[in-house]
């Protein structure tokens, strides 16, 4: 009826005019040009917008299929300069084989230097200035925090931040946040370390993670400062002071269950994986050669920096050799970056440019799962249920592998190990064969679909918390304005070191006086008579 219509109309305005008091508009700068930076921070955008907030962001990737409320401010383009300096296969092996984390940094602080130079972007900037556009919160990348807290106090006049990180932990934003973390019980992710280290594991680990994040610091700190004295004037160099610990919140895309429980302030979110989804439909291909494997499938992606096509051709003839003399019944399913076929390939081989890694990963028949150990990949096993054998080559992956043997779920096989046809075997069969690992990773699978089905609305109330309140100064712990010399109470320790050390000494000097007016008896003075 008419009444009917009117009043379901009458509650769609109340409803649209409620979703329109609350919408934010949101800044978001993420540069990194890897689809596993940018795929968690792209389902956070959808599920923004989805809320009905105003998002802005500047990224490699744009988020499909939005339309409303959603600015894109294109820097795709860093995907053909990442091409370019990593795309020669003998170039990026010898980055992996020589792996130095503070030799990659210079060209890391380069990227939101390019963004910020970029035509999008320089076109962006004009706009907010022409339109006068407020944000009301802005959320950046935890590894450019210099650059990019300068650049939306730039732009927003000093709007709250926060940072997001897609790794298992965050040193930045925790240790200047007020979650000082203790070298001695959090391992270095560059390290193959858990959180119960050998003494000199400790000492190894105290020097690396010093050395890193001090240089890290040092090596963003320069490039902001030198970006916005350069192009902007010496006047708004000091908009990076300070942008360390001015951060109002910071939420990583991961928890303890991919890294290790440690105490953590109420301003670091651990928020779990933020990419998974409901695996989509296989294609006829992927579903009848799962269907068909008799005992399972082995699935092998060294993911999207990582390329199997990189690997030596020894390395690839050994791979092939082992699928090959695997029992009758399994079959492999190979992320194979090129359209021909590798030399030797078996009838039980399957290969393809691109795989749906997660409905690969959630199908029944899929028994293990050979990875680089990217943190994602790690997540994705994990929610799924099925083994892994990991092949660390650089940065995080070495310390994600670490966990993964630590968790009892996957085994760990040396890139140079991929040189030895019995070492591949030996690993593979070992993960197939040995039941513990299955059982692990399922228990492991049903704490992780807890964690992850409340990931993104864990997310984006964080966000509106914040754009909301203005920050969150009340989350912030005294922590955060402390030294490291105070946290660990080596100020009050020294006191009492003095006061100790005055007492005995007072003590002792008064003992040995009074000994002396005891038991020492002056000579007679000896009188000379003539």
């Amino acid at each position: 009826s008419v009444i009917q219509k009117m009043a379901f109309l009458s509650v769609l305005i109340v409803l649209s005019l409620g979703c329109a008091g609350h919408a934010y508009n949101i800044l978001i700068i993420y540069p990194t040009p890897s689809i596993s930076h940018q795929t968690p921070i792209m389902t956070l955008t959808e599920a923004l917008v989805n809320k009905g907030h105003q998002l802005f962001v500047a990224s490699p990737n744009q988020v499909p299929g939005l339309e409303r409320n959603y600015t894109w401010i294109d820097f795709s383009a860093s995907y053909i300069q990442k091409k370019i300096n990593f795309g020669n296969p003998e170039l990026l092996n010898n980055l992996i084989l020589n792996w130095d984390a503070l030799s990659v940094f210079p060209n890391y602080a380069m990227t939101p230097v390019a963004l910020f130079r970029s035509e999008p972007f320089s076109k962006f900037q004009k706009r907010v200035k022409e339109e006068n556009i407020t944000f009301d919160v802005a959320i950046v990348e935890s590894l450019y925090t210099p650059h990019l807290c300068a650049m939306t106090r730039y732009l927003t006049g000093g709007k709250p931040i926060i940072t997001l990180s897609t790794v298992g932990m965050d040193f930045y934003p925790e240790d200047n946040l007020g979650s000082i973390f203790h070298k001695s019980y959090t391992p270095s992710p560059l390290k193959p370390y858990t959180n119960k280290m050998s003494l000199l594991e400790k000492i190894d680990n105290w020097i690396s993670i010093s050395k890193l994040v001090t240089g890290c610091r040092s090596i963003m700190e320069e490039s902001a400062r030198n970006f916005f004295r350069d192009t902007y004037g010496p006047e708004y160099e000091p908009l990076v002071d300070g942008c360390w610990s001015n951060a109002s919140l910071a939420m990583i895309s991961s928890n303890s269950l991919y890294f290790y429980p440690r105490p953590l302030g109420p301003n670091i979110i651990e928020l779990g994986p933020l990419h998974i989804k409901p695996p989509g439909k296989l294609s006829k291909i992927l579903e009848d050669w799962l269907d068909g494997a008799e005992k399972g499938v082995i699935y092998m992606s060294l993911g999207s920096n990582m390329q199997s096509t990189f690997l030596s051709n020894e390395a690839v003839s050994n791979l092939v050799e082992v699928f090959k003399d695997l029992p009758p019944g399994y079959r492999i399913l190979w992320k194979w970056e090129n359209d021909a076929k590798i030399a030797g390939q078996s009838n039980n081989i399957l290969t393809q440019t691109w795989l749906p890694q997660q409905s690969i990963l959630a199908h029944p028949k899929t028994k293990l799962f050979i990875t680089q150990g990217g943190l994602q990949s790690f997540q994705e096993a994990v929610h799924y249920g099925v083994p892994v054998v990991g092949i660390p080559y650089f940065a995080d992956q070495v310390g994600n592998v670490a966990r993964m043997v630590d968790l009892g779920i996957g085994v760990r096989l040396e890139p140079s190990n991929l040189n030895s046809y019995q070492k591949i075997q030996e690993v593979i069969r070992a993960a197939l064969m040995d039941e513990s690992y299955s059982k692990n990773i399922k228990r492991l699978s049903a704490i992780s679909q807890d964690f992850t089905s409340q990931a993104v609305d864990k997310a984006v109330f964080w966000v509106e918390h914040v754009a909301k309140h203005g920050g969150a100064h009340h989350l912030r712990p005294s922590t955060a304005e402390t030294t490291y010399f105070e946290y660990c109470c080596l100020d009050i320790l020294s006191v009492i070191l003095v006061l100790t050390v005055t007492f005995t000494y007072t003590v002792i000097s008064f003992v040995k006086f009074l000994i002396s007016l005891v038991f020492f008896t002056p000579k007679s003075k000896i009188i000379k008579t003539s």
